[in-house]
This record gives C-alpha cells, sequence and structure tokens, in this order.
C-alpha cells in the first residue's frame, strides 16, 4: 500500500513522501520510516528529474520518463514505469503550474555502500515555482564566462541525472555571471552549471558529448529529436573551448529554462560576442512543442 505523506518548509509548497513501507512521527511531523538512513541521503544512491507543470499536464514527459527508466536501470534501481507514470499523472494534477521534482532513492538499508537484497526503491515528488529570471533570460539573453571548476571522467555515470552534484555545487558557488561553460579535466566542453549547451557555426548546430561526464539533458534530447526531424541533425562530438569561440550563436537549455540565447563569453580577459537571431529562430521553431 502506498503511504502519501505531505510536509511543509519555506523552499516549497508542498512535499510528498512515497514509499512501500509505514511512515512514523519524528519530532511532530509524518515521514517515511528511517529516512535519514535512505541511501539517497547517505550515499547519493538515486537519480532525479525536474519538470514543468501546465495546466495540470507535465511538458516532455515522455522524454523525462525514457531518462528515468534508462537512466534506474543502468544504477540497477528497479522501478515499475507504469506506477510512476500513474503517480507522476496525479501530482502534475494537484500541482496544475509550477515545477515537479521527481526523485527516486534506491531504498534504504544496506551495509555500507552494498544495498541490501530486499531494498525497496523510495519516489519523492516536490513542488516549486519556476525560477522568475528564467523569462527575462530567455527575451533578453545572458553573458557567461569559463568555470574554474572541472568535472571528473566517469563513463559509467555519464549522461546519468544521479544526486552526486558536488561537481555542480561548485560550479555555482563560484559563478562570476549569469551562467559558465564546464569543461571536463581533459579539457573538453560539456555542459554548463545545470543545463547543456548548443552553437551554431557555419550553418551547422552542435553540441558536446556526454559520453565520459556530464549530464543528458531532457530539453537536450528534445532539441536534438527535433533536428532529426528536419533532417538536420546537430553534430556531436568532443569540442574544446576554442570550437566555441568562434560560434555565430550559442544557447543553453534544459527542461525550466528552455532555451536561452548566450550574448557574450568572456574567458581569460577577452569577451566573445554572439548573434542572437539563430537561436531567436530556433526558439520561435520550437514554440508550443515542449508541450507535446
Amino acid at each position: 500500500m502506498l503511504h502519501f505523506t505531505y510536509l511543509m518548509c519555506a523552499e516549497i509548497s508542498r512535499f510528498c513522501w512515497y514509499t512501500l513501507g509505514p511512515v512514523c512521527e519524528l519530532n511532530g511531523i509524518l515521514m517515511s520510516s528511517s529516512p535519514p538512513l535512505d541511501r539517497a541521503l547517505q550515499y547519493g544512491d538515486g537519480l532525479f528529474t525536474t519538470a514543468v507543470v501546465q495546466n495540470g499536464a507535465i511538458a516532455l514527459w515522455d522524454f523525462h520518463k525514457q531518462r528515468l527508466l534508462s537512466d534506474s536501470h543502468r544504477l540497477m534501481i528497479d522501478i515499475n514505469g507504469e506506477k510512476l507514470e500513474v503517480e507522476a499523472f496525479q501530482q502534475a494534477k494537484a500541482l496544475k503550474n509550477g515545477v515537479l521534482k521527481i526523485h527516486l532513492s534506491a531504498g534504504t538499508g544496506g551495509r555500507g555502500y552494498q544495498r541490501a537484497e530486499d531494498t525497496v526503491p523510495t519516489v519523492t515528488y516536490s513542488y516549486h515555482q519556476i525560477p522568475s529570471h528564467y523569462a527575462g533570460w530567455r527575451k533578453n539573453g545572458i553573458e557567461i564566462s569559463v568555470s574554474p571548476v572541472q568535472l571528473g571522467v566517469q563513463p559509467l555515470l555519464a549522461g546519468i541525472k544521479h544526486l552526486n552534484r558536488l561537481e555542480q555545487v561548485l560550479v555555482k558557488q563560484q559563478l562570476t555571471f549569469d551562467d559558465a561553460i564546464v569543461t571536463s579535466i581533459d579539457g573538453y566542453v560539456i555542459e554548463a552549471s545545470a543545463s547543456n549547451v548548443f552553437w551554431y557555426a557555419n550553418g551547422t548546430w552542435y553540441t558536446p558529448a556526454l559520453t565520459k561526464c556530464g549530464v543528458e539533458g531532457v530539453f537536450r534530447r528534445f532539441i536534438t529529436a527535433y533536428f532529426e526531424t528536419k533532417g538536420q541533425a546537430a553534430e556531436v562530438g568532443n569540442y574544446f573551448l576554442s570550437d566555441v569561440f568562434v560560434a555565430d550563436a550559442l544557447f543553453l537549455c534544459n527542461a525550466l529554462m528552455e532555451i536561452v540565447p548566450v550574448r557574450s563569453l568572456h574567458h581569460d580577459g577577452r569577451v566573445y560576442n554572439f548573434d542572437i537571431q539563430p537561436v531567436r529562430h530556433l526558439q520561435q521553431q520550437l514554440a508550443n512543442r515542449a508541450m507535446t
């Protein structure tokens, strides 16, 4: 039997913990049994996705569901996709408008890093607001830099939106502009602080390969799928900062901010400016498609 428990806090309007086990009361608050021992908290053993909800519907749900299922399979977390979909739709209808974060943990228990054989996955849903500055970013564009923080290389986790996000925390802590390009320790362009990167040069769109590190965002998948339908697939590969510096246009994207043009990139005392018109054109092409 699923237990629904709602918690209130200052940062989110409503918090729902789903678990297949019993619930208990701790300091007057109902919560899942032994949440401090949850493997997500103990070891970052899990994954998440963050989706826009409009009029009770989850934008890009097929892409979110596909990633949740594929990422959980790679992390060897067994989830019921049909049940997850039903629950997510119920949460979206209750939220109506805003941001729905779906947080999947491997569950509780086990000895140290080793999961217990009977560990049952836990799914948490939380409600948030879309950051208010994203609309302005989409309209006016942003200025970015290159982060001094570089990503470690781990192909086994590459592309997964897992819960080990300390690198991104460090990137955010050291932002000097609106956002920053993040490279790997071997110098390849990977992503931004919480979004994927595309640039336009000589009539072609490019985006970094994510086979060694980085997160394969839902909106990145959406855009590459759109390009494929138009017969103009984005070139995916290993690129250096020098490739970005000579681009005609540049944008960042994720499921919440969607497509954000980059006006300028600051690095080593130089400023690289970009034309936002190609990005504007792409924004217009994709208008309203993200809700399908």
